[in-house]
């Protein structure tokens, strides 16, 4: 009788082993699918700018300004926009305002009789789920001159396709800024001198994604020719044209992969 209770034995031992390691190898399968969910994003919003480049930076509620006083433009404006965000209610609000706690803010008297629109770079639309946050995106400090042929044109039709994004992804972080080169400190506006920039990009990462996804646009501040795949870049595009550091939070295999990509299939047609 003792023998086989020790075969029995045995065999309950060899059952429970088997269970170990079927639970560990489905864990592993499950941690490798799911790499991407695990990381950690803490921080994944900070933006480093080089010291080369004037930058103040301001807390607004929902988005932050990394402001440059010099170019009186924000070298960029960073938020995360959720699916709840994206579909906020409350009405356009309007009220153009300088920001007399932003440093080289711009007046509504640079920006009058000039020829260009007081571009968002946060769009009223993405801020309509706080009243505070709609107030806050029509600070100047969140502006740049766009010709209007942009501004409502492909540029509006760009910020439109995002929140469609946001409402399927859960959320996204969003990076927008323009592009100034030597050339564009020539082109100004007002008695404040705001430049008037040649271009304008718009960053866009899925976070929550897995994999994780990134991509970028830029295009030209007139008249945008083509389709959005025409102004399809990689992050790493725009990190060359404006020095600016993005999503260094990230694991460097991780932050290489988003950055290099610009495939627009994988958004368009997920």
């Amino acid at each position: 009788m003792a023998r086989k209770k020790g075969k029995k034995m045995w065999k309950g031992f060899l059952a429970v082993l088997v269970a170990i390691i079927i639970v560990d190898v489905a864990q592993m399968i499950a941690s490798d699918t799911n790499s991407t969910t695990s990381i950690n994003t803490n921080g994944i919003e900070r933006v480093i700018v080089p010291e080369y480049i004037t930058n103040d930076t301001y807390e607004y509620t929902g988005f932050t300004v990394y402001f440059n006083k010099d170019t009186h433009l924000p070298n960029c404006t960073v938020y995360e926009l959720t699916r709840e965000e994206a579909n906020g209610k409350l009405p356009r609000d309007d009220n153009f305002h300088q920001d007399e706690n932003v440093d080289g803010c711009a007046s509504l008297e640079d920006y009058r009789y000039s020829g260009y629109d007081r571009g968002h770079m946060v769009p009223a639309g993405d801020m309509k789920w706080n009243a505070q946050a709609m107030s806050d995106c029509f600070s100047l400090a969140n502006m740049v001159p766009q010709k209007q042929s942009l501004n409502s044109g492909a540029w509006n039709k760009l910020e439109q396709k995002i929140r469609n994004w946001a409402n399927r992804d859960s959320a996204l972080i969003v990076i927008t800024g323009p592009i100034v080169t030597a050339a564009d400190r020539a082109i100004t506006i007002g008695d404040s001198e705001v430049v008037v920039p040649a271009s304008l990009y718009k960053i866009v990462l899925a976070h929550h994604a897995s994999p994780m996804r990134g991509i970028a646009f830029i295009y030209p501040n007139e008249k945008a020719k083509g389709g959005l795949a025409k102004h399809t870049v990689s992050i790493d595009e725009v990190e060359k044209a404006t020095g600016l550091d993005f999503f260094s939070e990230l694991p460097d295999d991780v932050e290489n992969e988003v950055e290099a990509t610009s495939d627009l299939n994988q958004w368009e047609y997920r």
